[in-house]
């Protein structure tokens, strides 16, 4: 705990999503829980208590599952969630005052559920991780002027006034936010970057088989916008290594059943989709029966903003990387750390992959460029700012 907030804090953290399913969450909240404070998760799931170090984390499931359909169904489900967590944070806050809460997007509108604590004179924060206005767009093919993606841009602007902090992924994602008038001046960025505590040290470049198989992994969403699809016809399109190439989807969302069947008329004695989401406790496991790392992720008016946490887990597994030829990944990585393909491209994907087949060497360099670039990055830097500005907004509130 920090010489400045030597006492142990009370934080709610709400959010539309499984705990357990969800690494930003659970980075944030272990790092705050290891150093003795009580974090409590208003989100979907099953009940739990953690004990953490010296602080736990207590799981208070308020729905059941992710709202899945249309955007009448989402906002339903939104409507319903914002309810029930208001309540809870409410009768949270009775038993003992709350130090923070910080809700978690999407969709923005979660620091309204934080309105009985905020009145009671607890901070909030608003963590953005993701723009709702640029994936609602690209979700439901609704064009930038659309009146409904206006009317979640006045979300979002609302959402943001009722917080004293926004926390951002990406300093591209701060960039956009600022031009809608949003978190100007309130803005830190808080990376995903891993967490040593659960993926342990990074590792060196693997040793990349010159024969034999050769595993690619894809973990993560399962949505469009994410190309797992691309990766699935690159395997089609490889030529005299498709022999050696066997590729592992692990992931969440609606679209399993459909990838899995596009696997199966593609080569599926390649391709593994796995049948249910693997736990982020199972994630370092993964990464480490694996060779490859692949980040296909389709570009678009919200893509071009990511920096995906998955890039980075393959990074600091040592894996080497093929990825989209996306904004932010190339401002950070670029073609000497990483493989870059055209996004949206099989063929692309799959002379990517190749190439690692044929020049291992080349990979093993790459991959050792992309540990130095993410060094920086690493998260214990990335909790220091987290915390300290959790620190900053609890001594004002007292």
């Amino acid at each position: 705990m920090s010489a400045s907030q030597p006492r142990a804090l009370r934080v709610a953290m709400v959010h539309l999503s499984d705990w357990k399913l969800d690494s930003r969450i659970q980075r944030l909240a272990r790092a705050l829980a290891e150093r003795g404070d009580e974090v409590h998760l208003v989100c979907i799931g099953e009940p739990a208590v953690e004990q953490c170090g010296p602080g736990r984390i207590v799981v208070h499931p308020v729905m059941a599952d992710k709202p899945q359909g249309g955007y009448g169904a989402y906002l339903a489900a939104y409507s319903t969630f914002l309810l029930k967590a208001t309540r809870k944070l409410a009768a949270l806050g009775r038993r003992q005052r709350l130090d923070l809460v910080e809700a978690h997007n999407m969709p923005d509108l979660l620091t309204a559920a934080a309105i009985v604590p905020r009145l009671r004179g607890t901070p909030v924060v608003l963590n953005v991780h993701d723009t709702f206005p640029e994936l609602f767009a690209t979700k439901f093919g609704r064009s930038p002027r659309d009146p409904l993606v206006r009317l979640v841009e006045l979300e979002e602007r609302v959402s943001a006034r009722l917080a004293d902090r926004v926390i951002v992924v990406t300093e591209e994602a701060a960039e956009r936010l600022a031009s809608r008038g949003v978190g100007v001046g309130r803005s830190v960025v808080v990376m995903n970057t891993p967490d040593e505590a659960a993926f342990g040290a990074a590792r060196e470049p693997v040793a990349l088989p010159d024969s034999g198989e050769l595993r690619v992994l894809y973990h993560g969403g399962l949505a469009p916008r994410f190309g797992v699809d691309v990766l699935v016809r690159a395997v089609g399109c490889l030529n005299g290594s498709r022999h050696r190439v066997q590729v592992r989807v692990i992931g969440s969302g609606e679209d399993r059943d459909r990838l899995a069947a596009l696997a199966d008329t593609i080569a599926p004695e390649r391709i593994d989709v796995a049948a249910h989401p693997v736990p982020f406790a199972e994630i370092p496991n993964e990464l480490a029966a694996a060779h490859v790392g692949v980040v296909p992720t389709i570009h678009d008016h919200f893509t071009e903003l990511l920096l995906p946490v998955k890039l980075m887990e393959y990074v600091h597994a040592g894996l080497p990387v093929v990825a989209s030829r996306l904004p932010a990944i190339e401002r950070y990585f670029g073609d000497d750390a990483a493989l870059l393909f055209e996004p949206g491209s099989p063929s692309a994907l799959a002379a990517a992959i190749e190439s690692i087949v044929h020049d291992p060497a080349a990979a093993r360099e790459r991959a050792a460029r992309a540990t130095e670039r993410l060094a920086p990055l690493a998260w214990p830097a990335q909790r220091e700012r987290y915390l300290a500005m959790v620190d900053e907004l609890a001594a004002q509130s007292h």
